[in-house]
């Protein structure tokens, strides 16, 4: 690997108003780069233009077979705008944390794989992973999360059991950040959504013209994931058949992509996670034991959030934090009474509802009135009329009262429920709302 001094210059690229205001990879940063044949080499950026390939006028010569002479080119944008990748026409693609670009901005923290080889970067704010997604203020829970950081630095597989919507994916993902490959891709699958031959796919990938509607090369997740992290989410739904050849993969490495008569090495550490009693599935004969000897390195049980009631304030103080917003004492009972059968995610959208029909009141604080618990959304039985309405009767009740309120002026009612004056119009017209005097 060679790096030139020589300076390219800038040009003008299209801007896109979403991606200026993402935080990018700047100049004088520090990437490491593991080629596909040799050892890991570290580059700080300091160059406006960088030419990436194995040819021998490349700024940043890689050795690897699988890239083009002149795979891709990372330019930096002129008005502090960070660095941009670009595919040169290459015949393996450019991958910016596992998603094949054409051309796209690079983040301050991520991977870009090129051909067989990674080139990655960590946030120098973040250099030692947090759980800012993750509250836990019971100390039984928070022991078992401290002996799992630990855990994380080795390269044991991890299964996560746990009822659905107790954070199971933050936890993977934190795990991922933990571990030794946090600098490469955290590949996630979700194995509920995936059957028969779309799995495969998923999984190992496939060649172009592999079964009908496949056009196009795909890679899979599993080689996607190299030098990272695979997580399996709802691992126990993979049919026998897709357990047979994952166990194969997790035992030597190799994956053979669907229509290929040849087998490719991918190393990567694999978590997995699934809400079902996966011994049950086991001894019904629905799910191979072999295979779960191999995932189940280090076990960690989820516990439910009815269980660990001291989190339930802290996760809807953290909620409410960002919203500006205070939850009311008199509504403490209620949260810590209800079972919360879709734990940690049922909670947050229940705090989220709770905030937008505050504001439509003017309330800076969630009282009890502001609640919605259930699946069919009904108000507690103390709660006023609105007990049998759907979330989208509400919101309309909540606009007609809150225009009411303002003597139909948008400006304001769009200001108290907390949306855009736009917004505000299109549910009106969704709704057939209009001002019965006009």
């Amino acid at each position: 690997m060679s790096i030139s001094q020589s300076t390219r210059p800038t040009t003008e690229w299209l801007k896109s108003p979403l991606t200026m205001r993402l935080e990018r990879l700047q100049p004088d940063r520090e990437i490491q780069v593991q080629p596909y044949q040799g050892t890991r080499k570290n580059l700080r950026l300091f160059h406006t233009s960088y030419l990436i390939g194995n040819g021998a006028d490349c700024d940043l010569r890689i050795d690897d077979p699988f890239l083009s002479t002149h795979h891709a080119r990372i330019r930096l944008r002129d008005s502090g705008a960070g660095y941009e990748v670009e595919d040169l026409g290459s015949k393996n693609g450019v991958f910016v944390n596992g998603l094949r670009v054409e051309r796209a901005f690079l983040p301050k923290q991520g991977t870009l794989r090129i051909g067989r080889s990674l080139i990655s970067w960590r946030d120098p704010e973040d250099s030692m992973p947090t759980m800012l997604d993750w509250v836990c203020e019971d100390p039984f829970f928070r022991e078992t999360l401290e002996r799992l950081r630990k855990i994380a630095h080795s390269d044991l597989p991890i299964l996560l059991l746990g009822e659905t919507g107790t954070g199971k994916d933050i936890l993977a993902n934190f795990i991922h950040q933990a571990s030794a490959n946090a600098n490469g891709p955290f590949v996630a699958i979700n194995s509920a959504n995936a059957g028969g031959s779309l799995a495969d796919s998923e999984l190992f990938g496939h060649k172009k013209g592999a079964y009908t509607g496949s056009e196009n090369k795909r890679l899979g997740a599993i080689m996607s994931a190299n030098r990272g992290t695979l997580f399996l989410d709802e691992i126990g739904d993979l049919s026998l058949e897709t357990q047979v050849k994952l166990l194969r993969t997790l035992e030597n490495g190799e994956v053979k992509a669907l229509g290929s008569d040849t087998s490719e090495h991918s190393k990567f550490r694999v978590v997995s996670a699934t809400s079902q009693d996966i011994e049950d599935k086991i001894a019904h004969g629905v799910f191979r034991l072999d295979l779960y000897y191999r995932i189940a390195g280090y076990v960690v049980h989820v516990p439910a959030l009815r269980d660990r009631p001291k989190d339930i304030l802290a996760i809807a103080k953290k909620v409410l934090e960002q919203k500006q917003l205070f939850l009311a004492e008199e509504c403490r009972g209620s949260l810590l009474s209800y079972e919360w059968p879709g734990n940690v995610r049922e909670l947050k959208s229940v705090i989220e509802r709770a905030a937008v029909i505050a504001r439509a009141e003017n309330s800076t604080q969630i009282l009890c009135h502001h609640l919605i618990f259930g699946s069919a959304l009904k108000y507690q039985s103390k709660l006023t009329d609105v007990t049998q309405l759907t979330l989208e009767a509400s919101e309309k009740k909540l606009i007609f009262q809150t225009l009411e309120k303002t003597g139909w002026s948008k400006v304001t009612t769009a200001r108290n429920l907390g949306i855009a004056r736009s917004t505000l119009f299109e549910k009106m017209r969704k709704y057939g709302i209009r001002n019965s005097l006009n």
